[in-house]
C-alpha cells in the first residue's frame, strides 16, 4: 500500500541531509516493502476529514512532519522563496488511525499537494492542513525545521507549534560525528536503532538507489551511474508511485522514532554547569541535556529560523559597481605582477598568475624536494596556454588549440633560487600559499609606496615590457634571447651585506625578496610585484566569495517588482563549540574592515525607503572575559575592572623593563585625553614588540597554541617562545591551573563543559595515539572558551528575540556574526531599542545582573548600513 520516508530529494534533497549523504560510504539495507499501514490521500474532501480528525482527537500529540519539494537546486539556492512542496508526511505514534471506518488501521498519513493531474486540487488539499500546521498548541518535531518551514512558507503557510528539531538534539548529544556518521536522517537512524529489536526500524536507503535512472547509452540500455529525476516526475508516475509513497510517509515516522531516542540519551546525560550561571538561570542540581535543549536549543533553532526567512536587504547597484572597479584592479595587479616577471623571464607574459606550479618556478626554481633530496625543481619547465591569438606554427597550417612556453626562475635561466622555502606541500615542493608570498612580499603596499618615492619612480625594468604576443611566437628558453630581456639579478652579495639588507626590510616592513634581489630599487620591485600577486587572489576572494554571490537571485526573494532584494543565509549550530555557521552564502565570511576595500559591508543596508535603520552591537574581547571568569584569574581579573588597553597590561604584567620604565616615567601606560598629547611615549608605541607579543599570547593561549606553535609566530626560537610563554603564566597561575583541570577532566571522562553545561565528546583524549590525544586535549582547552561564548552569544540572542518592547517597536533580529548581532527597525525608535539591545547583551542569563566575575561589556552604534556601523 502506501508508507514511506522523506529525504528532501535530489534536486530537493534538504541542504543538510544532501551535504552528509554525499559523505556516507557505509552499506545500505536494501529496500523492503512493508506492511501497508500508511494513509495516502490526494482529494480535498479526505484532507478535511483528516485534518478534523487531528484537531479533534489527536490534538494534545506531537507529530512529526515532514515534505518532498520540488523546483530547487538545493546546493544553491535558498529554500526561502525557492522550492514548492510536493506532499507531506505525518507521524504521531503507532496508537492512532486515519483510515477510512472498516478499513484497517492506518498509522502513518502521507498528503499529496502536488496532485497526479490537477494542481489546483493539489493546493486545495495543502490548505486544508493549513490548520493543523499554523496550530501553536500542537507540538511538532523536525529533522532540519529550517527547510520544511521556509519551503511551506513558500505557499503561505507558516507552522507554528516547533517542538524540536532532531538535526540540534542530535548535534547537541554529540556535535563530533564526521564522515559516514554524519547528521542525515539516514545515518542517525542507522546508528542509533542498529540491533534494537524493541523498535521495528527500517535504516533508509537513499533516494537514487530507490528511484534514479541511469542515462541510455547509444545501444539503448540504462547506464551505471544513476541520475534522480524531478521529484514531481517521481511522485506522479504510476508506476514509481506506491514505492515513493512508502519511501516518503517513513521520513516522518524515523523522524519521531529518532526524536524519542534522542530525548531518552539527553535526559540521561546530567550537565556540569558553571555554577553562577546555574543560579541565575535557576537551572537546578540534576539538570539535563534534555533540560537544556529545552530552555535553550529549541527556542533558539526556532529563533534562527525566524532570522533566515527575515533576511537581509542588499544594495545591488552598490555590489554592481564594486565589481567593476574590482575587476579593473586585479587586472591591473596581474599586469603588474607580470611585467615585472616577463622583465626577468620573458616566457612570463604568457603564464597564469594563479597557477601554483608556474609560481612555483618563477620562485623557487632549483630547489630541493624537502621529502626527497634527489628531486630538484627543474631550472626550467613547459607549460601550455591557450592559443588565443591564433599563432600558426611555421611549416603548420593549422593554429594549434594550445601554444608551449617554458618558464625559468626569475634568477636567471639554470639558477638556483636563494630562497629557503619557508613552508612545503604534502608532497614537498615549495609552497607558494598566501602567508608565503606576503611574507616575501612584506606589509601590504609598502614597497610600492617607497617605489613611488625614489627619485627615479618609474620603475622602468617593470613598465617596459610589452605583454602583447610576439610575432615570432611563444617564448621558449632561448640562451641567446633570455640575458638580454631578463636582467640578471647580482647575488654576489656577503652575509654581512644580507644581514642589514633583512634588518632594513623588517624596519620598514618590506618582504624576504627585498634582502634576496639586494635591497635598492631591484628589492622594491620584487616586493611589490608578489605584493601586487597576493592582491589577485585577495580580490579573486572577495569577487567569488562575497561581490559575485550576493547578487545572484540563488540566495535572494524579490520585491514587489520582481528584482531580487533580501538576502537570505542559512545559519546553522554546526561546529563542535557550538559557534553558528552560515551558508548560502556565508555572511559570517565577510571581509575584515582593513581588508574589506570595496566596502562590501555597505550593501548590506537597512529599509531605508521605509523608515528603517539598523543597530549593530558587538561584545568586547568576549573570550579573554570568559576565560578570566571561569579560571577565576586575578589579574585578567583586575586588568578588565581597570579598563583601557587590556593588552598592553598584559605586556606590564610580563616584563619588568616595562613596569621599570613605567616607574621612572619614561612611558605611560594610558592616555585618557584626547584633546591633548602625552608627555611621554605610550606603553604600545615604546614597546611594540612586547605588546604584540603579549597579544599574540592572550588568544592563543585561551585556544591550546603551545610554544612550538608561537615559535613560528613569533619567528623565533623554541627556548625563547617558552621563556615568553612562561611570563605570561606567572602574572596570570590560575589560567595554567584551569587548563591542567580541563586537561585531566578530558583525559579521565572524554568531553568538556561549556558555562551552560554543553558537552564536547573528546573521546581521543582518552586514547594512547600521541598525534590524536593532542589535538583532543587542545580542544578540551579552546572548548570551553569558544563554547562558553557560544552560549553567551545564545542567551543574548533569545533575550533579544524574547523582549516585548523590542517586538512592540518593531525590531528584528537579522544575523549573528561572531560576538556581534544585527537588527532592523524603525529609525524613530533606535536610540530606545539600542539600550535594550545593549542590556540585554551586558545580562544575558535571564536579565540577571553581576552573573559573572567579569562584566560583559558590549559597543553598539545606530547606522543605515552595517559598514558605517562598525
Amino acid at each position: 500500500m502506501e508508507q514511506s520516508t522523506v529525504a528532501a530529494a535530489q534536486p530537493a534533497l534538504q541542504e543538510e541531509e544532501l551535504e552528509e549523504q554525499e559523505q556516507e560510504q557505509a552499506p545500505r539495507t536494501p529496500y523492503r516493502t512493508p506492511p501497508g499501514t500508511t494513509f495516502g490521500q490526494r482529494e480535498r474532501q479526505e484532507a478535511a476529514r483528516v485534518a478534523q480528525l487531528i484537531a479533534s482527537q489527536y490534538q494534545s500529540r506531537w507529530f512529526a512532519v515532514d515534505t518532498e519539494v520540488s523546483d530547487i537546486d538545493v546546493k544553491k539556492e535558498s529554500p526561502c522563496g525557492h522550492g514548492r512542496v510536493t506532499c507531506l508526511s505525518l507521524y504521531c505514534g503507532d496508537n492512532v488511525n486515519f483510515a477510512l471506518p472498516g478499513e484497517a488501521p492506518k498509522r502513518q498519513l502521507w498528503v499529496d499537494t502536488l496532485g497526479m493531474d490537477d494542481e489546483e486540487e493539489g493546493a486545495a488539499v495543502m490548505e486544508e492542513f493549513r490548520v493543523f500546521l499554523e496550530d501553536p498548541s500542537i507540538r511538532k518535531i523536525w529533522h532540519n525545521y529550517s527547510f520544511d518551514r521556509h519551503v511551506l512558507a513558500n505557499h503561505g503557510i507558516v507552522p507554528r507549534g516547533f517542538g524540536a528539531d532532531t538535526i540540534h538534539m542530535a548535534r547537541l548529544l554529540d556535535s563530533s560525528r564526521r564522515g559516514t556518521k554524519s547528521y542525515s536522517l539516514e545515518s542517525l537512524t542507522g546508528d542509533y536503532f542498529k540491533g534494537d529489536s524493541t523498535i521495528q526500524q527500517r535504516s533508509k536507503t537513499s533516494m537514487k538507489e530507490l528511484f534514479g535512472k541511469g542515462a541510455l547509452k547509444k545501444d539503448g540500455t540504462e547506464g551505471k551511474v544513476k541520475k534522480l529525476p524531478p521529484i514531481d516526475e517521481i511522485q506522479r508516475d504510476p508506476e514509481q508511485r506506491e514505492k515513493f509513497i512508502d519511501y516518503s510517509a517513513f521520513d516522518a515516522k524515523a523522524t519521531f522514532k529518532l526524536y524519542e531516542v534522542l530525548r531518552e540519551h539527553l535526559q540521561g546525560r546530567v550537565c556540569q554547569i558553571n555554577p553562577p550561571v546555574a543560579l541565575a538561570c535557576n537551572m537546578r542540581p540534576g539538570w539535563t541535556m534534555w533540560d537544556l535543549y529545552e530552555k535553550f536549543w529549541q527556542p533558539f533553532g526556532g529563533l534562527l529560523v525566524d532570522m533566515e526567512r527575515a533576511g537581509m536587504l542588499v544594495d545591488r547597484d552598490h555590489l554592481a559597481a564594486a565589481q567593476i572597479q574590482a575587476e579593473a584592479d586585479q587586472q591591473e595587479a596581474r599586469r603588474f605582477f607580470q611585467r615585472w616577471a616577463s622583465a626577468r623571464v620573458p616566457a612570463a607574459q604568457h603564464m597564469n598568475v594563479t597557477s601554483v606550479a608556474q609560481i612555483q618556478q618563477l620562485l623557487f626554481a632549483g630547489v630541493q624536494n624537502a621529502k626527497d633530496p634527489t628531486c630538484i625543481l627543474e631550472p626550467g619547465r613547459k607549460f601550455k596556454t591557450a592559443n588565443v591569438d591564433g599563432f600558426i606554427e611555421e611549416g603548420k597550417k593549422l593554429a594549434r588549440k594550445h601554444i608551449e612556453f617554458e618558464l625559468h626562475g626569475v634568477w636567471g635561466p639554470n639558477k638556483k633560487s636563494p630562497l629557503k622555502p619557508e613552508q612545503v606541500t604534502p608532497t614537498g615542493w615549495p609552497a607558494v600559499s598566501v602567508p608565503v608570498l606576503r611574507s616575501l612580499a612584506g606589509k601590504p603596499g609598502t614597497a610600492r609606496k617607497a617605489l613611488s618615492e625614489l627619485p627615479d619612480s618609474s620603475i622602468s625594468s617593470v613598465d617596459d615590457i610589452d605583454l602583447v604576443e610576439d610575432p615570432e611566437g611563444p617564448w621558449l628558453n632561448d640562451p641567446e634571447l633570455a640575458p638580454a630581456k631578463a636582467p640578471m639579478v647580482n647575488l654576489e652579495v656577503t652575509t654581512a651585506e644580507t644581514a642589514k639588507l633583512e634588518a632594513e626590510a623588517a624596519e620598514n616592513g618590506y618582504g624576504k625578496l627585498y634582502a634576496a634581489f639586494g635591497g635598492g630599487k631591484d628589492g622594491l620591485e620584487a616586493c611589490a610585484a608578489v605584493d601586487a600577486l597576493c592582491n589577485v587572489g585577495a580580490i579573486d576572494t572577495l569577487l567569488s566569495n562575497f561581490i559575485l554571490p550576493l547578487q545572484g537571485s540563488e540566495v535572494a526573494t524579490r520585491d514587489v517588482q520582481g528584482k531580487p532584494n533580501r538576502i537570505h543565509c542559512s545559519l546553522n549550530i554546526n561546529t563542535e563549540t557550538g559557534r553558528l555557521s552560515a551558508r548560502r552564502p556565508n555572511l559570517q565570511n565577510q571581509p575584515a574592515m582593513e581588508k574589506d576595500r570595496y566596502k562590501v559591508r555597505k550593501a548590506f543596508t537597512a529599509d531605508i525607503a521605509n523608515g528603517n535603520t539598523l543597530i549593530v552591537a558587538d561584545y568586547s574581547q568576549l573570550e579573554l572575559r570568559l576565560l578570566a571568569h571561569v579560571a577565576e584569574c586575578k589579574s585578567m581579573l583586575e586588568a578588565f575592572k581597570l579598563g583601557g588597553d587590556f593588552h598592553s597590561r598584559t605586556a606590564l604584567g610580563m616584563y619588568d623593563h616595562i613596569k621599570e620604565a613605567i616607574d621612572q616615567g619614561k612611558c605611560l601606560l594610558e592616555w585618557e585625553d584626547p584633546t591633548s598629547k602625552p608627555p611621554v611615549p605610550l606603553l604600545k608605541d615604546m614597546f611594540k614588540s612586547e605588546r604584540q607579543k603579549a597579544k599574540v599570547l592572550n588568544f592563543s593561549i585561551a585556544y591550546g597554541k603551545t610554544a612550538h606553535g608561537l615559535a613560528q609566530d613569533f619567528k623565533t626560537s623554541l627556548d625563547e617562545a617558552k621563556q615568553t610563554v612562561e611570563r605570561w603564566y606567572a602574572d596570570r597561575p590560575e589560567v595554567l591551573k584551569w587548563q591542567q583541570a580541563q586537561r585531566m577532566n578530558a583525559t579521565k571522562h572524554g568531553f568538556v563543559s561549556t558555562l551552560i553545561g554543553r558537552q564536547r565528546q573528546l573521546p581521543d583524549a582518552m586514547t594512547s595515539s600521541s598525534k590524536a590525544k593532542g589535538h583532543a586535549l587542545r580542544a578540551a582547552i579552546n572548548t570551553p572558551i569558544q563554547g562558553s561564548a557560544a552560549d553567551v552569544a545564545t542567551a543574548a540572542m533569545l533575550a533579544i528575540g524574547r523582549h516585548q518592547r523590542l517586538r512592540e517597536l518593531g525590531w528584528t533580529l537579522l544575523l549573528q556574526v561572531h560576538d556581534e548581532v544585527i537588527l532592523e527597525g524603525p529609525k524613530e525608535s533606535a536610540e530606545e531599542a539600542q539600550k535594550i539591545v545593549v542590556d540585554c547583551m551586558e545580562n544575558p542569563f535571564d536579565g540577571k545582573r553581576d552573573v559573572l566575575e567579569v562584566a560583559l561589556e558590549v559597543s553598539s552604534n545606530i547606522a543605515d548600513t552595517w559598514y558605517e556601523a562598525k
